[in-house]
């Protein structure tokens, strides 16, 4: 029998038997259940509101992979469901350095920010992001939360910015308008900026029911042109 080839083999035996050693240490490093299940116990508790169980889920997956900008998001939500803005902030503002898709961070900061009564700081992140894009979706947001926290002057002058921005092109910053009008019980102006929507989306099935519960009948007659883009 040739001897370099029992010594070859028995080798051989010892790398396997050392590489099932390692292999079995590192699998139980990674004990317990996966990222993809962790997640998808995460998302269900989430979804059915179950935002204790939710948290639970999502803190031992970003324990386990830390730079996951969705988890982070969902875990921030959870924290909002669970009445921790403090928590659901440091989340949101975690997922917003890791993330490019800014503006459901600076939703869910705004939201913690509400729930920790920090008006003047929401104002400063809601203003100073909408200053920063001029986009009119982003003083729409600003006008919403400054609606909520009950400063209907701030409100109104994010909701006429947005229009501005938009020159009355598309239909978002019109029933921002119309739905700020309608909750101060202004249904002249509340009426006027539903007609400005019908002159853009004349089909709009919403808009057409809110003009007849207004009891105005929408047509090409009723229609008006947007100030903004006179």
């Amino acid at each position: 029998m040739d001897s370099s080839r029992g010594t070859t083999g028995w080798m051989f035996a010892a790398v396997l038997a050392l590489s099932g050693v390692l292999l079995g240490g590192l699998g139980g490093c990674e004990s317990g259940p996966s990222l993809q299940a962790m997640r998808s116990q995460g998302d269900r508790a989430l979804e059915q509101r179950e935002y204790a169980q939710a948290v639970e889920w999502y803190e031992m997956y970003v324990g386990r992979r830390p730079i996951e900008p969705e988890v982070r998001y969902r875990l921030g939500t959870a924290y909002l469901g669970l009445k921790k803005p403090v928590k659901a902030r440091e989340e949101f503002l975690q997922g917003l350095e890791i993330d490019n898709e800014v503006d459901r961070y600076i939703e869910g900061i705004a939201a913690a920010l509400v729930e920790t009564g920090q008006r003047d700081q929401l104002f400063t992140v809601l203003r100073q992001h909408a200053m920063n894009t001029r986009q009119p979706e982003d003083y729409v947001l600003f006008g919403k939360f400054a609606s909520i926290v009950g400063d209907p002057d701030t409100a109104e002058l994010a909701f006429r910015e947005a229009a501005t921005l938009d020159q009355g092109m598309t239909i978002e910053p019109q029933l921002a308008l119309a739905d700020f009008y309608g909750s101060l019980g202004d249904t002249a102006q509340e009426l006027e900026r539903l007609r400005m929507a019908l002159f853009i989306d004349p089909s709009n099935e919403a808009v057409i029911t809110r003009i007849r519960d207004l009891g105005e009948i929408p047509g090409p007659s009723l229609a008006l042109m947007p100030t903004e883009r006179r």
